[in-house]
């Protein structure tokens, strides 16, 4: 034994234990936190998921004296995520709920491309083009555009800084 350990039973210093058990959704967790006077309190999260799986596993040590100033920071940064997610929508809720445009940023083919043309001439209106193709207005703008059916629309679609080399490419443009 050290020469600065205390037997068990002789130790007075004042001891930390605490065990919890949660349930968060169809996962179990438990959480145990411990320590003893000044050293460092020993934090454990452990979650398993229906089938014992661990789903969630945190664990590491925080000196008392800092404990405070890591709670609130590890609150605020975990109630942040939580927010974010929400946000966002977890997975599940995105793989119930279709995008709004199925098909943004997937390369055209050549026969969407042909439908698309063929379909344009006839005289379709945008919103039909935009629900059978599964891309947003200016997706189907722009492929047409590409395609030469329209003219590409007046004026710069971004701003233009004067640098010398664009005036370089300008020059030799002309």
């Amino acid at each position: 034994m050290e020469a600065n350990a205390y037997a068990p039973e002789l130790d007075r210093r004042p001891h930390t234990h605490l065990d919890r058990h949660f349930l968060s959704g169809d996962n179990a967790y438990h959480l145990i936190a411990s320590g003893t006077g000044d050293d460092r309190i020993r934090l454990t999260v452990t979650g398993w998921g229906p089938g014992g799986e661990v789903v969630s596993e945190l664990g590491g040590g925080i000196s008392p004296a800092d404990l405070p100033a890591v709670t609130e920071a590890l609150a605020s940064t975990l109630s942040g995520l939580t927010a974010l997610r929400a946000r966002r929508g977890t997975p599940r809720a995105a793989e119930r709920k279709p995008r709004r445009y199925p098909n943004l940023g997937v390369r055209w083919s050549t026969e969407d491309d042909e439908r698309l043309v063929a379909r344009y001439r006839e005289g379709a209106s945008d919103r039909e083009l935009m629900e059978e193709f599964g891309r947003s207005r200016g997706g189907i703008r722009a492929r047409l555009e590409g395609l030469g059916e329209v003219a590409p629309e007046a004026g710069p679609r971004h701003r233009t800084v004067d640098h010398p080399a664009t005036e370089e490419v300008a020059a030799r443009a002309t």
